[in-house]
């Protein structure tokens, strides 16, 4: 049985703000130096745990901004009105959420990084398959999102070189990235937050007001409405999320308000503000657009609208680098004197190398990396939540997570986790148009492929049972878990009592 977590040590210190601030600065050399991303120092000690309140903005940065403009000027260009922007948003919103209250009570319960708890479930090969994918993911994104940033500029100042740019920004924009959490969470409560909120609800309300909100726009890019969901869920979806929620309090309701919050102000909010960017702006090229949004929220001002997205651009990019970061952390941090500073200068080259593929070499870039993000990581969270919570109940199979196996100690392979997590992410791709001749979405297609990966799991763990009564060998369990352990039906984790 998983029980109430116990021990949180409080800080002495005046208000909420003072106390996660003096936090902050106490975990600073923890966060330069490893970020509790290696094997001995992997678990985030439940008196480093951080306020709803800093989580919540950091998940706003990650909501909200051009990106998610940029999903709302999409569905405008699909032809979508605004009731059925509003309506896809707002399901895409509730699919997202569902998904990560589980992926953040994983995260809060065991302490780990995404990457680090894939090493103790899905063993060595899928630890190193997963956590490659999650690199790949997340530097896709973080080159898109520095192209991305170029090409607003260019829309203000007539730039051409976008191109160029978007490679130098891919690199600079790392630098938040070399203080670990410590680093991002500052930076997104006390910079892009507040500024976010204003902003974007600012940017929704002045569009619906000076535009023609009623009718159908014409479609140049036509999505249905199950691929227009699927683009708001993958766009959405980051998929490593126990890489920020570990440093959450591990209660399952913990992270509801924060994440509401963050969707609604940030997801919906700013793909509204896309819709209305884009019915009001003369050009449907997404760049010159943002002329039209410096209009409406900014009084026309380009300098300030230069410091708006370089402040939100950098914010969301952060996200991007951290899980990747966190990743190569998995791989490689384990190695004498490898530095958490080494991870990060291999993800400023990944993310220059993106901000050249993505845009310019894989077509219709956002789109495939959209729908990918949507099925790929999500469904390893899915099984691993499985794994931690179900199997006890379900089958009496243990897997502790109160402790992170070295690469040696860390079993192969869990071959059921891996041929569900193959066989879903197959399924998805077919389902979303990556593969094969589909043009529309089959469906829920994200939801379809989570909800795949964690039955498949479950059925090839329980005919794995059935053929073997130990299962140790099969689902990969590491040599720090005895038999007795394994056979417990207890989910022991870091906020649990180890069962004898």
């Amino acid at each position: 049985m998983i029980s109430d977590p116990e021990g949180v040590r409080p800080l002495t210190v005046g208000n909420e703000g003072e106390s996660d601030l003096a936090l902050e600065l106490e975990t600073l050399r923890e966060s330069v130096a490893h970020d509790f991303t290696t094997t001995e120092s992997g678990i985030v000690p439940l008196d480093r745990r951080r306020s709803a309140l800093t989580l919540g903005a950091v998940w706003l940065v990650l909501e909200a901004g051009w990106v998610y403009i940029f999903t709302g000027f999409a569905l405008f260009q699909a032809g979508l009105s605004l009731l059925e922007t509003t309506i896809d948003l707002v399901i895409g919103a509730a699919f997202y959420f569902a998904y990560s209250m589980v992926a953040a009570f994983i995260g809060s319960r065991s302490g780990q990084t995404h990457s680090l708890l894939s090493r103790s479930i899905f063993g060595l090969a899928g630890s190193g398959l997963i956590s490659l994918v999650v690199f790949g993911v997340q530097m896709g994104w973080a080159g898109y999102q520095a192209n991305l940033t170029a090409a607003l500029f260019g829309g203000l100042y007539g730039w051409t070189a976008i191109l160029a740019i978007g490679v130098v920004l891919g690199v600079v924009m790392v630098f938040n990235n070399l203080f670990g959490f410590t680093g991002l969470a500052t930076y997104a409560r006390y910079i892009v937050s507040p500024l976010l909120i204003l902003w974007v609800i600012y940017l929704v309300i002045r569009g619906l007001l000076e535009g023609h909100i009623t009718g159908r726009p014409p479609a140049t890019v036509p999505l249905t409405q199950f691929a227009a969901i699927g683009t708001v869920l993958g766009a959405a979806v980051w998929g490593a999320e126990p890489d920020y929620w570990r440093y959450g309090k591990p209660k399952f309701w913990y992270p509801s308000l924060p994440l509401a919050f963050a969707l609604t102000v940030g997801l919906i909010f700013s793909g509204l503000a896309g819709w209305t960017i884009a019915n009001l702006s003369p050009s449907l090229d997404f760049g010159p657009a943002v002329g039209t949004a410096t209009h409406l929220s900014l009084f026309g001002l380009t300098w300030l609208a230069f410091i708006v997205i370089l402040i939100t651009q950098v914010g969301i990019n952060d996200g991007n680098y951290y899980e990747s970061i966190n990743a190569i952390q998995n791989l490689l941090g384990g190695l004498k004197r490898w530095k958490r500073f080494y991870s990060a200068l291999i993800c400023t080259a990944g993310a220059a190398l993106a901000a050249w593929i993505i845009p310019y070499v894989i077509s219709n870039g956002f789109y495939k990396l959209a729908a990918f993000t949507a099925i790929g990581v999500p469904s390893a969270t899915v099984i691993m939540a499985v794994d931690h919570f179900v199997l006890p109940r379900v089958f009496h199979i243990s897997r502790p997570l109160d402790r992170i196996p070295t690469w040696g100690q860390a079993g192969k392979i869990n071959w059921a986790a891996v041929i569900a997590l193959v066989v879903s992410v197959t399924f998805g791709s077919f389902a979303t148009g990556l593969l094969g001749n589909n043009v529309s979405y089959w469906g829920f297609a994200p939801v379809e492929t989570w909800i795949a990966a964690g039955g498949l799991y479950l059925l090839v763990v329980w005919i794995t049972r059935a053929l073997r009564p130990d299962v140790r060998s099969l689902l990969g369990f590491s040599t720090l878990v005895s038999q007795s352990e394994a056979e417990s039906g207890s989910a022991v984790d870091i906020a649990s009592p180890r069962v004898a």
